[in-house]
């Protein structure tokens, strides 16, 4: 058992030994002066700076009503403007009950809603 061991150890020596010695990490990062190339294209904005997105609009009328998108039977939100608003027009059916909001596409708040039964 001695003879194995002590092969064990000669053996991890020997390529302890061998293995160079490594110098400290050097900064992979591009030096202040260097110019780094840019491989992104930059984002093209669609006009809409701000605001809240359809999927957003239709949780907000969601939540208000206190209901999931589980309990709907028929969504549906298109984009229109009132009184020179643009809005989400949200329409949602709980059971025989229909629902409909309009919310406001900069800031999401409710502007109108209206429940049908």
């Amino acid at each position: 058992m001695k003879k194995i061991i002590t092969l064990a150890a000669s053996i991890i020596a020997s390529v302890v030994i061998a293995l160079p010695i490594m110098p400290p990490m050097v900064s992979l990062a591009a030096p202040a002066t260097a110019k780094v190339a840019k491989t992104a294209a930059p984002m093209k904005t669609t006009g809409v700076a701000s605001g809240v997105t359809k999927l957003q609009a239709l949780d907000i009328a969601l939540k208000d009503a206190g209901f999931e998108m589980e309990d709907t039977l028929y969504t549906q939100v298109k984009k229109d403007y009132e009184d020179g608003m643009e809005v989400y027009e949200v329409e949602f059916r709980v059971g025989f009950v229909e629902y409909n909001y309009d919310i406001e596409v900069a800031s999401g708040q409710i502007i109108e809603k209206d429940i049908d039964d």
